[in-house]
């Protein structure tokens, strides 16, 4: 389904690019930027179930992580090309991290559920008519509630499809707006209540809106900065060891605000 979003919104990018557009007005460019991002407050949680057949044995687990992260940053660089008409579209590729804060929530719980004999009271167990032992189902929970240590790193790699509008008000600089759809691969890792994570990357479906200006600074080169929102959600996570089955579900939603320099490569 993710995959299916992001080929048919990439062929509705090019196609409208196409029909807008001719060959003789178009002018590929490449781009280069950095800056800074501002993730989100994360609340990661999950939820596993767990079973024996042999033991007729059953486990249920949940866990969540409640952290903020420090200001972290995006690196990345592009391939396009400007239409002539003010539309622009382009390749991206870009990486996004942030670290968290030292402290975070940590919650767990774990319900196992096991059968045993229901004994008598002579130390013998009770039977049904037909000589069965007679089994009841117990029942043990234990979890936590704990503000824990944590170092840990929210990193994003991303592939993203954009377009983007630049508006010619007759001015040195041009603004514009725009957007993307793509894919992006999450991953966690550091250390939780000092315990180091196991490292599992997810990919799941991108997308990001921005608005900037540009303002040429040299032959066939424009400055440019620009703020984008960026949201990666659902990525499928691991925090074990030792945290009762450790699978969350994170989100990399982030602000970020970014300056670079587009290579102009047309006549």
């Amino acid at each position: 389904m993710r995959l299916r979003k992001i080929l048919m919104a990439s062929a509705a990018i090019v196609s409208l690019s196409v029909g807008m557009s001719s060959a003789e007005a178009a002018q590929p460019y490449a781009s280069l930027f950095g800056g800074v991002g501002f993730l989100n407050s994360q609340t990661m949680s999950g939820h596993n179930y767990t079973r024996d057949t042999h033991a007729s044995y059953t486990a249920t687990s949940s866990q969540s992580v409640d952290t903020k992260f420090k200001t972290g940053f995006v690196l990345g660089g592009n391939a396009g090309i400007e239409w002539g008409n003010g539309l622009r579209t382009e390749l991206e590729l870009a990486l996004r991290q942030n670290s968290s804060k030292n402290r975070a929530r940590l919650r767990t719980h774990m319900k196992s559920q096991f059968p045993t004999y229901l004994t008598t009271g002579d130390g013998g167990y009770a039977h049904t008519e037909g000589g069965a032992k007679i089994t009841t189902l117990a029942t043990a929970q234990h979890g936590r509630d704990d503000i824990v240590s944590a170092r840990l790193k929210l990193r994003a790699w991303s592939l993203m499809a954009n377009a983007w509008y630049d508006f010619d008000i007759g001015m040195p600089f041009t603004p514009y707006v725009g957007g993307g759809v793509g894919l992006a691969q999450v991953k966690i890792s550091g250390d939780l209540d000092n315990t180091q994570l196991f490292q599992k990357n997810d990919s799941v479906f991108a997308w990001q809106l921005g608005a900037g200006v540009s303002m040429p600074v040299a032959e066939n080169v424009k400055a440019f900065v620009d703020y984008r929102y960026f949201a990666a959600d659902s990525a499928h996570l691991k925090l074990e060891p030792n945290f009762n089955g450790g699978s969350i579900k994170g989100a990399f939603d982030s602000h970020s605000v970014m300056v670079g320099l587009r290579f102009n490569f047309g006549g």
